[in-house]
């Protein structure tokens, strides 16, 4: 259910509140319990308890079929848990009664069309969507390599560890499909709605005169996700990475990663984890081989009718490479922001810092251990394009400072890279 959907019961749900008559009276000696149930109803209804909702007017249906405000109330809550068939049903059976007032056949019949958007889009078993972007790129320590965790980088250098700077193109593509089985699940009060997910994803990177660093990643992953619309929603993803660097195969990274994100007004907690495994095609690399595991946290908050996002997160990370020097631990912090500063544009900045404790000796520098510390700032912009040659593209910009302070020289480095692309979704 997309967002005008959800917008769309609860208008539909305020005017049956007002234009239905009040609940019936039953039997005098029923009418108290009656009316002590329905408040219930409508309580647990206000507050997502979907399930206490439905036995709630079941119950008093049971006891009196005429009572429509209590079957309406009912069709709400069957259309929340994603029954349509019983909404429909229900709310087909009020309509139907030559006594429902005309302006409440109103009420009822763009109910009925909600009711059948929804179901019609809840059918839709296989979704597609495809992204392709391309731009440019300008880097001032192309010899750093893609990351000091991925390759050897002191073999990287050059000599004098002197900053190599160029620039390139950059081709990005990534072809993403759902598949709805039209399966839906109460867990506790409320539905739960089931999906498989699958991402395919392709990047690479070319320079113009330091092209043993061109960098390529192929990446695949799938896995199922439950959503409770409004409240919380759940994945497993299992990835599997593919890297080439200068052209020539570098490494495959396994992982299965979890993820459960709780909402709230204005806001959202998630918490997510991985654990994979890490191999090396070139020997010179095969003692970086090794488990990783990581575990996060994120508090996101919306503010100004989410004009603006701010995100706060923390991450530990544990590496235990094949040989030890390449095996590091320790935390990470970011702070994040979003602004829709125009009406198809925003603002973007993220700033991070990572603190790596490398276990053993350095594998190069034999003698010594290796601490570092990353910090990182990103800030950007996007632009959606209406009309003219660039109409449906986005051009995207931004701009990347890392300082990477290490107790060893060597790798001590400041790296800026700026990147600028035009990006389509289809």
């Amino acid at each position: 259910m997309n967002a005008s959907g959800r917008g769309g019961w609860l208008r539909v749900a305020a005017l049956l509140a007002v234009l239905v008559s009040p609940l019936a009276r039953a039997a005098d000696r029923d009418a108290n319990e009656l009316e002590r149930l329905f408040r219930d109803g409508m309580t647990a209804l206000q507050e997502d308890r979907l399930r206490s909702a439905i036995e709630a007017f079941q119950t008093i249906l049971a006891s009196d079929p005429s009572l429509h405000r209590a079957r309406l109330e009912l069709a709400v809550a069957y259309y929340r848990a994603l029954n349509y068939a019983e909404a429909q049903a229900l709310a087909q059976q009020v309509l139907d009664d030559p006594a429902t007032p005309p302006q409440v056949r109103v009420s009822i019949l763009a109910f009925l069309a909600q009711v059948k958007a929804d179901a019609e889009r809840l059918a839709v078993r296989h979704s597609w969507r495809a992204q392709l972007g391309l731009g440019g790129l300008y880097d001032n320590n192309v010899n750093v390599g893609p990351s000091s965790e991925i390759v050897t980088e002191a073999f990287r250098l050059a000599p004098g560890n002197t900053a190599r700077s160029d620039n390139g193109l950059f081709l990005q593509a990534a072809l993403s499909h759902t598949f709805n089985p039209g399966s839906r699940h109460m867990i506790g009060e409320r539905a739960a709605e089931f999906l498989w997910q699958t991402q395919l994803s392709a990047y690479h990177r070319g320079y113009n005169h330091e092209s043993e660093f061109d960098l390529t990643v192929a990446s695949l992953g799938t896995g199922p996700a439950l959503v409770v619309l409004r409240h919380w929603r759940a994945a497993l993803n299992l990835q599997l990475d593919y890297i080439e660097l200068g052209g020539s195969p570098l490494a495959r990274f396994t992982s299965l990663n979890p993820l459960v994100t709780w909402q709230f007004r204005d806001g959202e907690f998630t918490l997510d984890g991985s654990v994979g495994r890490r191999d090396y095609d070139d020997d010179a690399d095969s003692g970086r081989e090794g488990d990783y595991r990581q575990l996060g946290v994120m508090l996101a908050h919306y503010y100004d009718n989410r004009r603006v996002a701010v995100q706060l997160g923390a991450r530990h990370h544990d590496f235990e490479a094949d040989v030890a020097g390449y095996g590091s631990s320790g935390p990470e912090y970011y702070l994040a922001g979003q602004w829709r500063a125009w009406p198809r544009g925003q603002l973007h900045a993220r700033i991070s810092q990572r603190d790596l404790d490398y276990d053993g000796t350095d594998p190069v520098l034999t003698s010594q251990s290796r601490d570092d510390r990353d910090r990182r700032l990103l800030v950007g912009f996007s632009h959606q394009f209406a009309g003219g040659a660039f109409d449906k593209w986005r051009l995207n910009g931004d701009l990347l400072r890392t300082l990477n302070a290490s107790n060893l020289d060597l790798y001590d480095y400041r790296r800026t890279q700026i990147n600028l692309a035009l990006i389509r979704d289809f």
